[in-house]
């Protein structure tokens, strides 16, 4: 499995893959790159996980295929993300809000 694979088996909706490879590069990591368990334990994963899961809470329209995620839903993946934040070191993000648009 690669490092590409691993992140898109736990972010569990569909990202862009050119928002997966952005984020993968940033934090220094090969999207081809075997995944082994050092690469899970490294901070360059954890941090490319929770910025994956940030993305999630952006997202301004988050119903895709059959998957939505509800203001509840952001909440908790907004928390994974901040508890992956905190664990290497990082500066936690915002609380997720809610936005109502008119028709």
């Amino acid at each position: 499995m690669t490092i590409l694979e691993a992140l898109k088996s736990r972010v569990h909706y569909p990202l862009s893959d050119n928002t997966f490879e952005s984020i993968i590069t940033f934090r220094g990591l090969v999207s081809t790159d075997n995944f082994t368990k050092e690469i899970a334990n490294s901070n360059s994963y954890k941090g490319a996980l929770a910025d994956l899961l940030y993305e999630l809470v952006t997202v301004p329209n988050i119903s895709e295929g059959g998957v939505s995620i509800s203001y509840s839903d952001k909440k908790v993946i907004l928390d994974r993300a901040n508890s992956l934040y905190l664990e290497i070191g990082e500066q936690t993000k915002g609380e997720a809000r809610v936005q109502i648009q008119e028709f």
